[in-house]
């Protein structure tokens, strides 16, 4: 895991400090690429601890394509509590987005023959469509085995009909798959704001996960994982105990192995038991306060 201690010593050694939505401030970069080789290893940050237990059931709740925080509060995870109201509500967020897409609505207006500056002599004839709801976790799927050669193999939270009714708007915003000719699914996912302290090493774990559940959903072998960032920063709040884990800790190199516990491969019929990761080694957990 050294191109994430490479991109967070970065970002603290070299970034621009801004000021941001939060008011903390940030150090930042823009514009980058980092890639895993799943067939090597999982890849899990090992200079401190990542509570990847917490980020597969996040993953599963947005698979669920839910926008209230019940399923993580059942699974004592409280990572969305700060954006949700008094009833656990965040809006249309990812799940939301994946799961059910508002369908298009469309009007259409003809004008029958008739003397065009004559209102009266007009026939005007309206009609309206309303589609139904996107289901592009399904889209997806049936197009990976329909047509594995597609280059339509895309998700997206980003609606901008919707950014102002969510918690808050996706960072994550897109991801997109690639089935090569032998068998192999990459996967490419995007994110325009990347808290690398903190959400780095969950979106890494959460985005590898899913393509294992993808690959196996599809019969397909997963093989790369690439993130493509747009502002990658650290909280000034962060820098001290970072700078320091990255002075004093060492990445530990252990192959770390998903261990999936079913015959299941249907990506809604998983629970947060099924799995369980081997040989993985870290230092311990840095608790980080989160910007809101």
């Amino acid at each position: 895991m050294k191109q994430y201690v490479d991109l967070l010593t970065n970002i603290i050694t070299n970034g621009e400090v801004r000021n941001d939505r939060t008011g903390e401030g940030t150090k930042s970069i823009f514009g980058g690429h980092i890639s895993f080789d799943l067939r090597e290893r999982f890849p899990l940050v090992t200079i401190k601890k990542t509570l990847w237990k917490s980020a597969f059931i996040e993953m599963l709740w947005f698979l669920r394509g839910e926008s209230n925080t019940s399923f993580l509060k059942k699974h004592n995870v409280p990572i969305w509590d700060d954006w949700a109201d008094a009833d656990g509500n965040l809006g249309p967020i990812y799940g939301v987005q994946w799961r059910s897409w508002p369908g298009k609505s469309f009007i259409s207006v003809d004008i029958a023959d008739g003397d065009v500056t004559n209102v009266d002599s007009r026939s005007i004839k309206v009609s309206a469509r309303q589609d139904a709801n996107i289901d592009q976790i399904k889209v997806l799927l049936d197009g990976i085995k329909k047509n594995p050669n597609g280059r339509r193999h895309i998700v997206t939270a980003w609606n901008p009909t919707y950014l102002d009714m969510m918690g808050l708007p996706p960072c994550h915003r897109d991801f997109q798959c690639y089935v090569s000719n032998d068998g192999h699914l990459d996967m490419m996912m995007s994110i325009r704001s990347w808290d690398t302290g903190l959400g780095a090493p969950f979106n890494i774990a959460q985005y590898a996960f899913l393509t294992h559940l993808i690959a196996r959903a599809t019969g397909l072998v997963p093989r790369f994982l690439k993130i493509n960032y747009g502002d990658a920063h650290v909280y000034l709040n962060h820098v001290d105990k970072l700078s320091q884990m990255l002075e004093t800790k060492q990445v530990i190199d252990c192959p770390t192995e998903l261990i999936i516990n079913t015959e299941n491969v249907d990506i809604d019929g998983y629970h947060p038991d099924d799995f369980h990761i081997k040989g993985y080694e870290s230092h311990e957990f840095i608790k980080l306060p989160i910007a809101v």
